[in-house]
């Protein structure tokens, strides 16, 4: 997808973390941790995206009311809906995307460009379809690297911390 991405989880293998220096693990932990959080704000987004297609979807088929523009204005109530307060959840920060949101966000534009959405209603039924399966899939895939990118944190959390249990590391080092 996102060459940042590939090569973040490019060495997965966490046994090979016990060989790796302490400062070497710190600098991959934060990488991931970053990744983690553009994947994140880009998952968000194409859930946006997903919500006002499938809301024309359902209008059409009469089970939404309302129309586009209805939705437009509920828009910032449906992408706060369950963020912050909820088990499991986190809320999102992004200050500068950086380069791998900015990636995904443009690979998101080529699914679902903004102009898509703002024309929903006058999309035909096949190109809505398509809309809906395509980011269903582009938002599926981020969860995968999202959980990718968890598990590789706590591989790296792990190796951490088991080298300050076993005493291969010290606080005081971090001091220094």
């Amino acid at each position: 997808m996102i060459p940042e991405l590939d090569a973040l989880l490019a060495d997965s293998d966490a046994s090979a973390l016990a060989d790796w220096p302490m400062d070497r693990l710190r600098a991959v932990r934060a990488d991931c941790a970053e990744g983690e959080t553009a994947v994140s704000f880009a998952r968000r987004l194409s859930q946006g995206r997903l919500d006002i297609v499938g809301h024309e979807a359902r209008r059409r088929q009469g089970t939404a009311a309302g129309d586009v523009n209805e939705l437009l204005f509920e828009l910032p109530d449906i992408l706060t809906d369950g963020v912050g307060g909820a088990a499991g959840t986190r809320r999102v920060t992004v200050e500068d995307p950086g380069a791998i949101a900015e990636a995904l966000v443009s690979e998101l534009d080529g699914i679902a460009s903004p102009s898509d959405l703002a024309g929903v209603s006058d999309l035909t039924d096949d190109r809505l379809a398509a809309l809906i399966a395509s980011l269903g899939n582009f938002e599926q895939a981020l969860s995968s690297i999202r959980r990718s990118l968890f598990d590789r944190i706590d591989d790296l959390q792990g190796e951490i911390a088991r080298r300050y249990r076993d005493g291969e590391a010290s606080v005081d080092s971090l001091l220094s």
